[in-house]
């Protein structure tokens, strides 16, 4: 790292107690502003992720929404078949992704002489219809909010955004500036560092060790 040499060079001038270059103290300066520099730049890197981050929430739950309502309605209307996945597979899966709330609503929406439909240990998951077109279309609005719920509970598991490195980010351009802040404090004035400062400046370092 660049910042280092500068650094420790900082160090010998201050330990030793002599007048500092002004191209040191200008370097030490220079450096400062780049860190704050870089610092700017990762938060606009982090606030573009979480931009990103949000709109592809919001698209996911726009699928997803449009998907489960349209298997719930062909649960609550017919009786879905693929030639390609066994009956109770299908009935199985399809039921893992509408989830338990939805299908104790499809069984009281699905039509008359529509047959019970078994998952794969044997259980009946689709029960057989009862209900007509008229029961159908006044809990439709019942419908689409359970699964939009369904859809909101299965986004909150996966909208966890990681940003562990953009804080470990600042903290080590915090602890260089606090670094850099130190040793051109005591630049300015030409003097030599106490034990107690000197410790602060190692407490500074480990920081960015961690």
């Amino acid at each position: 790292m660049k910042a280092a040499h500068i650094l420790l060079a900082a160090l010998s001038l201050v330990f030793t107690g002599c007048v500092t270059p002004p191209e040191v103290k200008q370097a030490l300066i220079a450096k400062d502003h780049a860190y704050i520099e870089s610092q700017r730049l990762m938060e606009g890197y982090r606030e573009l992720v979480q931009q990103v981050t949000s709109r592809h929430h919001q698209w996911y739950r726009y699928v997803q929404t449009r998907l489960k309502l349209n298997l719930a309605l062909q649960w609550a209307t017919t009786n879905p078949k693929l030639t390609d996945v066994g009956d109770a597979d299908l009935a199985g899966d399809d039921a893992d992704l509408l989830g338990p709330e939805v299908i104790a609503l499809i069984n009281d929406l699905r039509l008359k002489h529509l047959p019970e439909r078994k998952g794969p240990t044997g259980q009946v998951v689709f029960q057989a219809g009862t209900a007509d077109m008229n029961t159908l279309l006044q809990k439709l609005p019942e419908l689409i909010g359970r699964v939009e719920q369904r859809v909101e509970k299965d986004s909150a598991v996966s909208s966890t955004m990681d940003v562990a490195a953009f804080d470990q980010y600042r903290t080590n351009v915090e602890a260089v500036r606090r670094i850099n802040a130190i040793i051109k404090q005591y630049l300015d004035i030409d003097v030599t560092l106490s034990r107690n400062e000197v410790q602060s400046l190692a407490e500074a370092v480990r920081t960015l060790r961690r």
